[in-house]
């Protein structure tokens, strides 16, 4: 795949030089209505910025899309969790002793509250 990406690559750069180097008759270019006299090499490199400049856009596009996508699941697992803390049992004071005294030195599981990381995340500290 990786070949077949550089040899269309060179292919793309020659036929590029060739209009270039071998064509130079003139011509008129009309963009919303005004008119532009110009050769035919910059016409044939104008199509190829637009042609690269809708790539980019359409790559954009879809960046942005699976990012708000990636953002919507988080919030909706997120609102998941907080409706099964919200129906989860309350410990109360009472069970917060019997449990310190049925298991010596686990009083920090009680009270501490422990939460994996989301390997998915991958935002920067700030």
């Amino acid at each position: 795949m990786f070949v077949l990406g550089i040899v269309l690559l060179v292919i793309a750069v020659l036929f590029g030089l060739g209009v270039s180097v071998s064509s130079t008759e003139s011509t008129t270019l009309s963009v919303f209505g005004i008119d532009f006299g110009v050769i035919v090499p910059t016409v044939f490199f104008l199509g190829a910025a637009a042609g690269a400049a809708l790539i980019a856009g359409i790559w954009l596009t879809k960046k942005g899309l699976a990012r708000g996508w990636r953002r919507h699941r988080e919030i909706k697992n997120l609102r998941a969790q907080v409706t099964e803390r919200e129906h989860a049992p309350v410990i109360t004071a009472d069970r917060d002793a019997e449990l310190a005294d049925e298991t010596p030195g686990a009083e920090h599981l009680v009270t501490e509250e422990h939460v994996a990381t989301d390997p998915t995340d991958h935002k920067q500290p700030h």
